[in-house]
C-alpha cells in the first residue's frame, strides 16, 4: 500500500473512531499513568491516541523494512551490473577477472563464470543487453575480419581477440613487422611470431638475429634460403648457424628439410662443411648431413659413412645406398619426400 494511502487512510479511521466515540460518551477524563499525569480532555481523543501512537510506529516500522530492503535492491543491481561485465569479459576472453558478489544469489553464478570462457553459438546476435550485445558483435568482427577499433574495450594483448585482431592487421599490412617486433609487451608472443615469419624473409641477419628466440622451424627454413641468394640474399657463417640451430630441437627430418631449403642458394661447399660440423656433435644432424651428401652426388664420402654404422640404422639411406649400387639411379627426395 502507498504510504499517501495509507496516511489518508489512517486518519480517516482515527476520525470515525473519535466522532463515534464523542457520539456516545461526550465526557472528559484525566489520569496518572508511570508517575506521569495527563490532564482532563475528552474521552474520544484518549481513544483516538492509540491509534494515532499506532500509525506513528507502523510508520515507522514500514520505513526500516524499505529502506532494509531499499539496501538489498542496490546491493542486487550492483550485482547484476558485476555479472554483466563478467559475462562480457567471459565472451572476450580477458582471464584475470575477480568480481566480489554482495548478494548470494549471484555469488554462485559468479564464481562459475569468473572461471568460464563462453562460446556462443554464430546464430546468437543479440540478448537486449548493450554491453553484451557489443561484445557479441565484436566477436563476430574479428572473426570476419573486418577493420576495427578495440581500443574501447582495453583488452590484454593475451586474449585470443586481440591476438586475432592484431592478426587480422598484420595481414592487410596495417602493422609492419618492425613495429610489432619493437613492442612484444604491447601484442604477445603469437603475434610477434607471425610477424618475425616474415621479418627473417627480408630484414639484416643482425636485425633477425636480436630476436633469435622467436625463431620456429617455418622460419628457419626461410631464413637459410636466403643464404648467397640473388635477392635479399645473406651472409652467415657456419658458426653463426650452428649457434642459431642450437635454440631450437630438431629431429632428423627438421634436418632434412634444413638442408632441402639451403640447396636453394647455398654453396655445396659450405652446405657439406656445415652439416659435417653439425653431425659431430649431435646424432639427428646425421640424416641431414647423409642427405646433403647423396644430394650433391657425394655417393663414396655417403657409403663410406654408411659402411661404419651398425646394420639397423639409417636403413633408409643404405636402401637407396644399395639401388645405386645396382645402377637404379633415383632422387634422394624420392625416399624422403613420398609427394615428390
Amino acid at each position: 500500500m502507498q504510504l499517501k494511502r495509507y496516511t489518508i487512510a489512517s486518519f480517516i479511521l482515527m476520525m470515525l473512531v473519535g466522532i463515534a466515540v464523542y457520539t456516545i460518551d461526550n465526557g472528559s477524563i484525566a489520569f496518572d499513568l508511570l508517575g506521569m499525569h495527563f490532564p482532563n480532555l475528552p474521552v474520544a481523543f484518549w481513544v483516538v491516541v492509540p491509534l494515532a501512537i499506532m500509525y506513528i510506529a507502523s510508520i515507522l516500522h514500514m520505513g526500516v523494512y524499505a529502506l532494509v530492503g531499499n539496501f538489498k535492491l542496490r546491493r542486487l543491481n550492483k550485482d547484476h551490473e558485476k555479472m554483466i561485465d563478467a559475462l562480457r569479459d567471459s565472451l572476450l576472453g580477458i582471464g584475470e577477472r575477480n568480481y566480489v558478489y554482495k548478494s548470494e544469489a549471484y555469488k554462485l553464478m559468479g564464481k562459475l563464470v569468473d572461471n568460464s570462457l563462453i562460446l556462443p553459438y554464430e546464430t546468437l546476435r543479440s540478448i537486449g543487453n548493450e554491453k553484451i550485445d557489443e561484445a557479441l558483435e565484436l566477436m563476430r568482427d574479428v572473426k570476419e575480419k573486418k577493420k576495427i577499433d578495440i581500443k574501447k574495450f582495453h583488452l590484454p594483448s593475451t586474449t585470443s581477440i586481440a591476438i586475432q585482431n592484431n592478426l587480422n592487421r598484420l595481414e592487410r599490412g596495417e602493422m609492419d613487422a618492425d613495429s610489432i617486433l619493437s613492442r612484444p609487451e604491447s601484442y604477445g608472443e603469437i603475434v610477434c611470431a607471425k610477424a618475425y615469419e616474415s621479418y627473417v624473409k627480408t630484414a639484416s641477419v643482425g636485425s633477425i638475429m636480436k630476436f633469435k628466440h622467436l625463431f620456429t622451424k617455418a622460419s628457419l627454413v626461410d631464413f637459410v634460403q636466403r643464404i648467397n641468394a640473388a635477392e635479399n640474399g645473406i651472409q652467415i657463417s657456419n658458426e653463426e648457424l650452428a649457434t642459431l640451430f642450437g635454440t631450437l630441437k630438431l629431429t632428423s627430418t627438421d634436418w632434412i628439410d634444413l638442408s632441402e631449403a639451403m640447396s636453394k642458394n647455398m654453396l655445396p661447399e659450405q652446405r657439406i662443411r656445415l652439416f659435417e660440423m653439425l653431425s659431430e656433435h649431435n646424432d639427428e644432424a646425421m640424416e641431414g648431413y647423409l642427405y646433403t651428401l647423396y644430394d650433391l652426388q657425394m655417393i663414396d664420402t655417403a657409403n663410406e659413412i654408411l659402411n661404419n654404422t651398425a646394420n639397423s640404422d639409417y636403413q633408409i639411406f643404405k636402401a637407396y645406398r644399395d639401388l645405386k649400387r645396382a645402377n637404379k639411379h633415383y632422387d634422394i627426395a624420392i625416399f624422403l619426400r613420398p609427394n615428390c
